[in-house]
């Protein structure tokens, strides 16, 4: 026989596949035990937690409110003392301290007024223009004029009015308020009144400090009166100034001056208080 005659070996037998494995079981992951003593919240538990929060920040935005209204009424001055009183703006057209009157106010002016030193020679000004220091020119309404006197102190100005008046203030600019045209500043050159008398037709008298500034700086009052008389008592000295190209003036300290004295009275009788 050839070799491919020869007998062959039986096949071999294949074996059977194996079983599949068994489905696979779900894994469950137990919590961790809660600790021992605590017990975890209730509904009610957390419910609690958010009332606080939400307390909490209820007051502290009340307290910012509170605050920030705080803070506004003392930038707006109304919760903290002020020395500052309140006026009747359109009494005077400039600045100063005026009392808080009652009832209508209107600025009354005088029709006389008579110093008791002799009239200051008129004078020039930059330009050359000639300047009188009468003493109308301190009941005129304009601040650029002057009544002007010799010496430091004792000046007295009587003014009169039309009628007896029911005075709420009397109000005083106490030197040359003007600047020239050169840029002098005449008011810083000549003296500044500091201190003053006003005495009225029952005989009495109020006192005035005065502070050393420029504008109309006025002194509550309540007299009936047809006749105001102003004393000076005090006065400080003027400064050497420059004007506008450098040049400098020496100040005027022999002679008092006053650009302006106002008066308020009431208004019950219109806006002419003398007219009946």
């Amino acid at each position: 026989m050839t070799p491919d005659d020869a007998p062959r070996p039986a096949a071999e037998a294949t074996p059977p596949p194996p079983p599949p494995p068994p489905p696979a079981q779900p894994q469950f992951i137990q919590s961790a035990a809660p600790a021992p003593g605590r017990e975890p919240l209730s509904w009610k538990g957390w419910l609690g937690i958010v009332a606080g929060v939400t307390a909490a920040v209820v007051l502290l935005a009340g307290g910012g409110f509170l605050l920030n209204w705080s803070l506004a009424r003392d930038t707006d001055g109304e919760a903290t003392a002020t020395t500052e009183e309140s006026y009747d703006s359109d009494a005077f057209s400039s600045g100063g301290d005026f009392g808080s009157f009652d009832g209508d106010l209107t600025a009354v002016t005088p029709t006389g007024a008579v110093p008791t030193c002799a009239g200051y020679p008129p004078a020039v000004d930059s330009t050359g223009r000639k300047n009188s220091y009468e003493a109308p020119n301190a009941t005129d309404g304009d601040l650029t004029t002057a009544w002007r006197c010799a010496g430091t102190k004792g000046q007295v100005l009587s003014v009169s009015f039309a009628c007896k008046l029911d005075l709420t203030s009397v109000g005083i600019d106490p030197g040359y308020d003007k600047k020239d045209v050169d840029g002098s500043d005449r008011f810083v050159q000549n003296r500044k009144v500091t201190k003053v008398t006003w005495a009225f037709d029952d005989g009495t008298s109020v006192t005035q400090e005065v502070r050393p500034e420029r504008g109309i700086q006025a002194l509550e009052v309540d007299k009936a009166a047809k006749t105001v008389t102003l004393t000076i008592n005090e006065t400080v000295d003027g400064q050497p100034v420059k004007n506008a190209a450098g040049q400098e003036s020496a100040p005027f300290n022999d002679v008092t001056s006053v650009s302006e004295v106002r008066f308020t009275g009431r208004a019950d009788a219109g806006a002419d208080p003398c007219v009946k």
